[in-house]
Parts: structure tokens; C-alpha cells; sequence
């Protein structure tokens, strides 16, 4: 929680609390704590969750398969090789 409060991916105006990322990045933390992924994969998976919660890009799940969507076509060439490599 503290994690995205300060990310700011929860926002609290008056008494509703808006966290529209915070579902998508619960599931791919749930992904991680279930798979028996090696470091690398956990670092890059974190990597993307990190660059979503910057609006670098977009993540959402589709048939339990985490989908990856580039926001920056220059970006998208060196993030392509992360996420293709998960």
C-alpha cells in the first residue's frame, strides 16, 4: 500500500480511494509469488510494473497471459526484448 500511495496510483478524494493500477499490479504480484520464476524474470517483471506505473506502458492480462502494450515506439524496441523474454 505504501508502495502506490507513493506512486501515486492511489488517489483519495474525500472518502473514495481510486486505484485503477492497483488491480493489475496485484495480479502480476500474485503471478510472481505462485511462479517458480528465476531472478531475472522477477526483476524484469517488477521492471514493468515499474515503467506501468510511470504510464511508460500499459499492462492487462488476457487468458492468464500478461499482455504488454508500448506506449513510446522507441521504447517499445528496447522493452520489447524485456517482456518477450518472460
Amino acid at each position: 500500500m505504501t508502495f502506490l500511495q507513493a506512486s501515486k496510483v492511489l488517489v483519495k478524494v474525500d472518502n473514495i480511494v481510486y486505484a485503477e493500477k492497483a488491480f493489475v499490479i496485484n495480479q502480476v504480484m500474485k503471478h510472481v509469488l505462485v511462479s517458480k520464476l528465476s531472478e531475472t524474470e522477477t526483476i524484469k517483471l517488477l521492471t514493468l510494473v515499474h515503467k506501468y506505473v510511470q504510464n511508460e506502458l500499459a499492462l492487462s492480462f488476457k487468458n492468464n497471459n500478461l499482455i504488454v502494450e508500448f506506449f513510446d515506439e522507441e521504447e517499445k524496441t528496447v522493452d520489447d526484448v524485456l517482456a518477450s523474454s518472460l
